[in-house]
């Protein structure tokens, strides 16, 4: 059977994902703090979580700011809204 082109069909929109639903609720001052959970092969999970929060929140026109909460393991990450 051969693929033919259709005409006239609406593309569901796409969905919000995690990081667009953190940053639409989160108001100047508040924060979100990652855990490694360590089930994961990727070394700094919480460092990637982070950094796709903070790109969420520049994509909207806001910003925020990361900082490593602890040296021991697990390692924990916090993000705050600042502006």
């Amino acid at each position: 059977m051969e693929p033919k082109i259709e005409k006239g069909i609406p593309m569901p929109p796409r969905g919000r994902g995690i990081y667009k639903r953190l940053a639409d609720e989160m108001e100047v001052g508040d924060s979100v703090l990652f855990i490694d959970d360590n089930t994961f092969s990727v070394t700094k999970f919480s460092d990637n979580m982070a950094n796709g929060l903070i790109n969420c929140l520049k994509k909207n026109g806001m910003d925020g700011c990361k900082r490593k909460m602890n040296d021991g393991k697990p390692t924990q990450t916090r993000v705050w809204r600042t502006k």
